[in-house]
């Protein structure tokens, strides 16, 4: 086996590193995708689930816990992120080579349930265990208006995945 046949296999995964990089920047900057009626837009999960998508289930659950350790370093709770992020990511890539087609509608459908699990979550340890506030207002004031901002980016990650792993095949 020859090193240089993975070459394309590493470009592509240092291409969704920086994809990553550049939506963890813009979902923490508030200038650049600003809060809508206090909703905030968590780029990286529609992110990971259609890298996931094109991906095998280590891949898919490395890039996860990428993800979830950028999003974990500015986060108040440390390892949350990054195991939620890289279960998920493993259950959709296994999800799509086994039962379901990769296409848009499916990418649709798996950051539509990888949001809405995410956040449910991260309802149950904050509140559950947390005790802060109440959880059913905060559903309707920001996690339901966060997860509609979160899922009209889903076509370009979906895009932008769908061309760097055509572009960067290994065969």
């Amino acid at each position: 086996m020859h090193y240089d046949d993975n070459k394309p296999k590493y470009i592509r995964y240092a291409m969704y590193a920086a994809l990553a990089v550049g939506a963890f920047l813009f979902q923490c900057s508030n200038i650049a995708l600003p809060e809508i009626f206090g909703a905030r837009v968590f780029l990286l999960l529609p992110l990971s689930v259609c890298v996931a998508m094109h991906e095998r289930e280590i891949p898919a659950a490395v890039f996860g816990a990428f993800c979830g350790i950028l999003w974990d370093s500015v986060s108040g709770v440390e390892g949350f992120n990054s195991l939620v992020i890289m279960i998920l990511c493993a259950v959709c890539s296994i999800l799509i080579s086994h039962l379901m087609q990769n296409n848009i509608v499916t990418a649709f459908v798996l950051s539509a349930g990888t949001i809405a699990i995410y956040e449910l979550l991260y309802i149950v340890v904050n509140f559950g265990f947390g005790g802060a506030g109440n959880p059913v207002r905060q559903i309707f004031t920001f996690y339901l208006p966060s997860f509609i901002y979160t899922i009209i980016f889903v076509p370009a990650f979906y895009g932008l995945t769908y061309y760097i792993f055509k572009t960067h095949k290994t065969e």
